[in-house]
C-alpha cells in the first residue's frame, strides 16, 4: 500500500503550524504565534484521533495545563504496540526562519518540530487515514501517544505515561520513540543525572575580604574535583557501544558585585550514565566529590524530578542491537541499528516494552537550529517502514 508523499507533507504541516513550544523555552517571538505549551496541539490531536476512527481517545494531564494525548486505533489482534512521539519543542527565538509556517518548498517541510519531531505524528494520522478510507485494519492495536515535556524539564509526559499504561494493566508488546534517527532504530543511549551545586559562605566588603568567605573561591577545588572524576571515567574500560559516563559543567553562577566578596556560587554539573550505573548511587558519588573538595558548606539539588521509585535520574536504555523488532526496522529502511549520543524518552521505558526502539526519519545533526525541515523522501521512507511493520490488511 503506497502512501501519497504530499499528503504525508499536507500532515506534517498541519502539525507544525500550532506552536507547541516547550514553556521552559517559551519567549516573545514565540509568544507572537500563541499561548505556552502543548494543550493545543494535544486537543487537535485528540480531535484528529477521534475522527480517524479511535476506539478511545484519553487527554491525561502530565503537569496542569499540559496533557498527554493517547488514541487506540483498533488492530486485527489485540497485540498492542505504541508509537510515542513528544509533542514539545525547542524554542524559536533564534529562529531566522518562519518559525511555524509549515511551508512545503525544496522538497521539504519547513518549521519547528517538522524534523523533532512532529514528523512521525504526521505520518501516523497519514495512514490511519488511508487504512481507515481502504477499510483495512493494522494486525496489532496501536497506541498513538503524543507526549509532553521532552525537551525540558525531566520528561515529564513519559514519567506521566507509563504509571497510566501499569495502572490498566496493558502490556506493550513493541514500541517505538520517534526521534529523527535517520531511520536507523537505536538500542542505546545514555543516562542522565544533573545536580546543582552551591557553595556557601559569608559576603564582605572586596576591601576587607578577610571579614568573608568567598562562594566562587570554594567552588574552584569543587570543580577541579568534578574535572579529576571525568578524567578517571574515561580510563575505564567501556562495557557497552555507549562507551563511558561523562562529568561536564554546564553553567556557572556567582557573585552580585565586583566590590563585593560573594556568599553563593552555583554550579550545574551533568553525569551521563552508562548501562550498570545506578542514578542514585551515581548522585551521592557527586556529592560526596564536592563535599569533600570544597572549604565550605554546599547544598546540593537534584534538577530532575524524582521518579515514581525514587530514582533521581535516570538510567541508560539499553537493549542489544539483536532483536526481531530492531532487524524488522532496519530491514526495510535499509539501514543498521546503533547507539545515540542524545536522550529520549525512552529512559523512562527500561522494562516497559517487550522491545523498543528510538526510531524517525531525519538526522538529529539537523534539530534545534535556526532553521528546521524534513525532507518529504525521508516521511514517504519512513511511512513504508511503519506501514510494513503494522501491516495493514
Amino acid at each position: 500500500m503506497t502512501v501519497d508523499p504530499l499528503a504525508l507533507a499536507h500532515s506534517v504541516a498541519e502539525l507544525v503550524r500550532i506552536p507547541s513550544v516547550h514553556p521552559f523555552q517559551f519567549g516573545p517571538k514565540a509568544a507572537e504565534f500563541g499561548d505556552v505549551g502543548e494543550l493545543a496541539i494535544a486537543q487537535h490531536l485528540a480531535k484528529r484521533f477521534e475522527e480517524l476512527g479511535a476506539s478511545e481517545v484519553v487527554l491525561d494531564e502530565a503537569a496542569p495545563g499540559r496533557p498527554n494525548v493517547y488514541g487506540f486505533v483498533p488492530g486485527r489482534t489485540d497485540r498492542l504496540v505504541v508509537v510515542d512521539v513528544h509533542i514539545d519543542t525547542v524554542g524559536v527565538e533564534h529562529m531566522t526562519d518562519p518559525p511555524f509556517d509549515g511551508r512545503i518548498e525544496d522538497g521539504c517541510v519547513w518549521g519547528r518540530g517538522s524534523l523533532d519531531t512532529k514528523a512521525t505524528m504526521g505520518i501516523m494520522l497519514t495512514l490511519v487515514d488511508q487504512w481507515r478510507t481502504a477499510g483495512v485494519r493494522p494486525d496489532p492495536t496501536v497506541l498513538l501517544v503524543g507526549s509532553v515535556s521532552e525537551e525540558a524539564g525531566g520528561l515529564l509526559g513519559a514519567t506521566r505515561f507509563r504509571p497510566w499504561v501499569e495502572e490498566r494493566g496493558l502490556q506493550i508488546d513493541q514500541m517505538i520513540v520517534a526521534e529523527p534517527t535517520e531511520l536507523a532504530p537505536i538500542h542505546g543511549h545514555k543516562g542522565l543525572v544533573i545536580m546543582e551545586i552551591t557553595t556557601v559562605g559569608k559576603a564582605a566588603h572586596s576591601a576587607l575580604p578577610q571579614l568573608g568567605e568567598n562562594a566562587i573561591e570554594a567552588m574552584v577545588p569543587v570543580i577541579s574535583a568534578l574535572q579529576t572524576e571525568h578524567a578517571r571515567l574515561q580510563t575505564l574500560t567501556p562495557s557497552t557501544e555507549l562507551g563511558n559516563g561523562t562529568l561536564s559543567i554546564t553553567m556557572i553562577n556567582g557573585g552580585t558585585g565586583g566590590n563585593v566578596i560573594p556568599a553563593h556560587c552555583t554550579i550545574v554539573a551533568s553525569r551521563r550514565l552508562v548501562p550498570g550505573e545506578d542514578p542514585n548511587t551515581i548522585f551521592e558519588q557527586m556529592v560526596a566529590l564536592a563535599r569533600a573538595a570544597s572549604p565550605l558548606p554546599i547544598t546540593v539539588e537534584s534538577l530532575l524530578p524524582v521518579d515514581p521509585d525514587g530514582t533521581m535520574g535516570s538510567r541508560a536504555f539499553y537493549q542489544t542491537a539483536d532483536s526481531d523488532f530492531l532487524r524488522l526496522l532496519a530491514g526495510h529502511a535499509g539501514t543498521e541499528p546503533k547507539v545515540a549520543p542524545f536522550g529520549t524518552n525512552a529512559l523512562r521505558y527500561n522494562g516497559f516494552a517487550n522491545e523498543l526502539a528510538v526510531f524517525g526519519p531525519g538526522s538529529i545533526d539537523d534539530a534545534h537550529q535556526a532553521t528546521e525541515c524534513v525532507a518529504i523522501s525521508e516521511l514517504a521512507r519512513a511511512a513504508r517502514v511503519l506501514s510494513a511493520w503494522l501491516d495493514p490488511a
